[in-house]
């Protein structure tokens, strides 16, 4: 089984959006929210700004729940050079990269990723934000 994704697509750029791997960070939200409004249905509106725009908040997404497969001949996601991992005393870890996550019964190829750092998520290896029930 794998993650399930939703796409939502549009003229030059198809978003996805795994609710599985989402920790409602809401950079996306926050950045563009002509483009991603929870008030709407659907919420993702891939035609709702320029495709440069768009790429920018969805690569700011950290737990890569928001992915994206531009249609214009722009260039794709590519992971970083280097893998690095943002690890604070308390909560997710956040990885960026060219990763392989394994998952339930299948792995997960992807840039970015959210995982879980305090051991109660319920989505393990990703962070569900399980930890903010803790404090």
């Amino acid at each position: 089984m794998s993650v399930e994704k939703k796409r939502y697509t549009g003229e030059s750029i198809d978003v996805t959006f795994s609710k599985e791997r989402c920790i409602h960070a809401a950079k996306c939200v926050r950045g563009l929210p002509k483009v991603f409004n929870l008030k709407k249905r659907p919420w993702i509106n891939a035609d709702g700004e320029t495709v440069d725009k768009i790429v920018e908040v969805i690569e700011r997404c950290p737990s890569g729940a928001l992915e994206y497969i531009r249609k214009d001949g722009g260039k794709q996601e590519t992971p970083a050079n280097e893998t690095t991992i943002e690890a604070p005393s308390i909560g997710p870890i956040y990885i960026k990269g060219n990763l392989s996550i394994k998952h339930k019964e299948s792995t997960i190829k992807c840039t970015r990723a959210t995982l879980c750092g305090c051991g109660s998520s319920k989505n393990s290896p990703f962070c569900d934000n399980s930890h903010v029930n803790e404090n």
